[in-house]
């Protein structure tokens, strides 16, 4: 026995084994101590030895477990393990928390242990922890280590087998001479039903699983040997991290219970590979690095970022900057030379030279922590190229658009000043020349004269529609609530007399309120409605037709892009001479015409206003129509409810 007794004697558990001994007094059940390791003795009396033979009760820090001899009793009974709780005082002296209880019929073992929930991970005795790589016991001593109540307590199962052979003197199967009871939580079965059996009477999968030639392997090199493999009972996996110890005629075997440990591994690997996935798909990569080490661990597409496979290079710091680019060497080493130096934040943005002599931008993110005495730094590296390269392109974009600006600005002064002059002038001298000369020109000559007057007038509203366009969105006046139906009341007065010329007929419904600058919109319904006074069908009566209805988000055009989930529809309808449909989207182009400068007047500018006008009101506007049946403009703008 003096081996599994050394074994258990130098547990890190302390170990107890009490057996009943029958009162005098109250005829009640007391427990004696029949034996303890060396880990109990120190924990219970600061001694090496002196309780075997003492009572539970004379053991002050027994005495102490609130119930303990009434628990005893009740699992001697039961041959049930119980955990107890150990009394504060004990626990917080010793870090023991609990201790473990089991029963065999003729006696009680009780181990002390750290944690409840760490049990299944703990080993019990130092069995599996052994370097020896050969035990020889006689045949009684083995025989009482095989019969020795202590070993149900393990939490491991602990098993010896013999081989049998077949005909040639081979090896062909190992029978089953002992195994403890922790089998029974995992099979359901006895022990007694398992003793006796071959290992593939008792799991056939033992012929393809390469168990039997492990075992013969130690049996006959009488080396120790580790392996792990998973097994299958009641309709669960079970996995076993196992050591096999040659021992007499035969082999003990001790498997360790790693079921739940093959789960974590088995949830962590499926983690990580989402999180490589995930790193891949976002073009970042992750890393900790060891503040007092040189090297960085990366992550997988840390390595992919640089144009390299998974740990193709080696990940030492000063590997990392020989990727840098060589005006970005001396920044990247100053800002994590600091961020070492008070444990602090890094960020910034560099660039690389990868595998393909590509240069990327890089953006690094670093936190520092403390765990235990050492700092690290945890974070991520991810791929900003793009968006390197989309800032730089806006930039340049902002960059054009302000010398577009600027030459807009010194056009609108010379539109309005510097064109305009001349242009005054020129009409002031065609109107004294048509006064003074008045039936004295010819009739060619005064043809001529009404189109020079035609031209300045025509050139005038061009002058003025365009600064009208280019000054849209340079309006200083705030948005505010605007009634459209007083702006189509102001816009049929001042086209009041064209209407009454036409006998035109203009209807609408009632028009919402809505966000905006009030003279805007006024030109926009102006010039809408003077196109249907324009774009006429001879003979025929003009009616012009204004809609209203509210519409959501999700009832309008998919083209149009619109954000708000609320929107007033207002459609200008005529029956005028339409247009066809290839038109549609041209209509609106600046100083588009779709007819001749003799057929009807005009610039070309006027729906170009309209669309920027509605734009800059957070809005769209469409157009469609149909030759000789009429046209129609629908307006979108936000509503305010």
């Amino acid at each position: 026995m003096s081996f599994f007794k050394n074994i258990v004697d130098e547990s890190k558990d302390a170990i107890l084994y009490v057996t009943p001994i029958q009162s005098q007094k109250d005829k009640s059940k007391a427990f004696k101590i029949a034996y303890a390791n060396t880990t109990a003795q120190i924990l219970l009396i600061q001694s090496d030895s002196g309780l075997e033979g003492k009572t539970v009760a004379q053991v002050e820090k027994l005495s102490l477990i609130n119930g303990l001899e009434n628990v005893l009793e009740q699992v001697l009974q039961s041959k049930e393990d119980i955990n107890i709780p150990i009394y504060e005082a004990l626990a917080q002296e010793t870090g023991y928390t609990y201790a473990k209880l089991n029963g065999d019929g003729e006696g009680v073992t009780i181990t002390f242990l750290f944690s409840l929930e760490n049990d299944i991970l703990k080993t019990n005795a130092g069995f599996l922890d052994s370097t020896n790589d050969r035990r020889i016991v006689n045949e009684k001593e083995l025989a009482g280590i095989i019969n020795n109540s202590v070993l149900d307590s393990f939490n491991n199962i602990i098993c010896y087998v013999k081989p049998t052979y077949d005909a040639k003197g081979a090896i062909n199967d190992f029978r089953i001479e002992y195994i403890n009871n922790r089998m029974v939580e995992i099979t359901g079965e006895e022990p007694s039903s398992i003793i006796g059996k071959t290992l593939l009477e008792f799991y056939p999968k033992n012929s393809t699983n390469g168990i039997l030639e492990l075992l013969e392997k130690c049996y006959t090199t009488e080396k120790n040997i580790k392996f792990l493999r998973k097994y299958h009972f009641n309709g669960k996996d079970f996995w076993f991290r196992n050591r096999a110890i040659k021992m007499n005629e035969g082999v003990m075997l001790f498997a360790k219970d790693v079921t739940r440990e093959k789960e974590y591994e088995e949830q962590l690997f499926v983690q990580n590979r989402l999180l490589t996935e995930a790193e891949a798909v976002a073009s970042i990569g992750s890393f900790k690095w060891n503040l007092a080490e040189t090297d960085v661990n990366y992550s997988e597409n840390v390595y992919r970022l640089f144009g390299y496979q998974p740990n193709e290079f080696d990940s030492n710091y000063e590997r990392l900057l020989s990727f840098v680019h060589e005006n970005d060497v001396e920044k990247v080493r100053k800002s994590f030379k600091e961020a070492r130096k008070h444990r602090s934040r890094a960020e910034l943005v560099f660039r690389i030279v990868t595998k393909n002599k590509k240069v990327r931008y890089l953006n690094t993110i670093g936190e520092c922590f403390k765990k235990d005495a050492n700092w690290y730094m945890v974070g991520v590296i991810r791929d900003v190229t793009e968006q390197m390269e989309t800032e730089s392109n806006l930039q340049a974009r902002n960059a054009e658009l302000k010398r577009t600006n600027s030459d807009l600005e010194a056009f609108n002064r010379v539109a309005s000043h510097d064109l305009q002059e001349p242009l005054r002038k020129i009409q002031m001298f065609i109107s004294r020349l048509s006064d003074e000369e008045k039936g004295r020109l010819s009739p060619k000559s005064q043809g001529y004269l009404e189109k020079v007057k035609s031209s300045s007038d025509r050139m005038r509203n061009l002058i003025n529609n365009l600064l009208s366009y280019s000054k849209v969105e340079e309006v200083v006046e705030l948005p505010k609530s605007v009634n459209l139906n007083d702006v189509l009341d102001n816009v049929l007065d001042d086209l009041g007399e064209r209407i009454k010329e036409l006998k035109a007929e203009v209807r609408s419904d009632d028009l919402p309120i809505v966000n905006g600058v009030q003279f805007q919109l006024e030109q926009l319904f102006t010039n809408l409605i003077s196109n249907s006074l324009k774009y006429i069908k001879p003979d025929t009566k003009t009616k012009v037709e204004i809609k209203s209805t509210l519409v959501s988000k999700k009832e309008l055009p998919q083209v149009l892009g619109l954000v708000n989930d609320t929107y007033v529809k207002l459609q200008f309808l005529d029956n005028g001479i339409g247009f066809e449909k290839k038109y549609e989207n041209k209509i609106f182009e600046i100083f588009q015409r779709l007819h001749g400068k003799n057929e009807y007047t005009g610039t070309g500018l006027g729906l170009s206003i309209c669309k920027k006008i509605v734009e800059s009101h957070n809005g769209a506007i469409m157009a469609k129509g149909k030759p000789n049946v009429g046209a129609e403009f629908t307006v979108y703008l936000p509503i305010l409810i």
